[in-house]
C-alpha cells in the first residue's frame, strides 16, 4: 500500500507533483526519467522501477515517488540521502518507449 495506507491514483498523484516542482514547493533530488515519461516508460514493460526522489522546499522532507509495472504506485516520505542509495538501473533508449 502507499503513503497513508491508501491506493494513489497515478495521474491525479503525478499533477499534484508536478504543481509542487513547477511551483517551486518541491525540488527534484534524482530520478530516472522527467516526472511526465515516468507513466510512459512502466507502461512500456522495458523498465521493472520507475523513480524520482524530491525534497520539499519548506520542511526538507525527502519524497519518494515510484511506479511498478507489476505493483501499486509509491509516494511516501524516505530519509535524507535516500537518492544516494538508491540500487540505480539503466533507462532504455527513449526512443524505445517515448510517445
Amino acid at each position: 500500500m502507499s503513503y497513508g495506507q491508501r491506493e494513489l491514483d497515478i495521474r491525479v498523484a503525478e499533477d499534484r507533483l508536478a504543481e509542487r516542482l513547477d511551483d517551486g514547493r518541491m525540488h527534484v533530488l534524482r530520478a530516472d526519467v522527467p516526472l511526465r515519461d515516468m507513466v510512459p516508460l512502466a507502461e512500456s514493460d522495458l523498465k521493472y522501477t520507475i523513480v524520482l526522489f524530491a525534497k520539499c522546499a519548506a520542511c526538507g522532507t525527502t519524497w519518494f515517488y515510484g511506479l511498478c509495472i507489476r505493483g501499486r504506485p509509491a509516494y511516501k516520505p524516505v530519509e535524507a540521502g535516500a537518492e544516494e542509495r538508491w540500487p540505480w538501473s539503466p533507462v532504455p533508449e527513449r526512443e524505445r518507449w517515448a510517445r
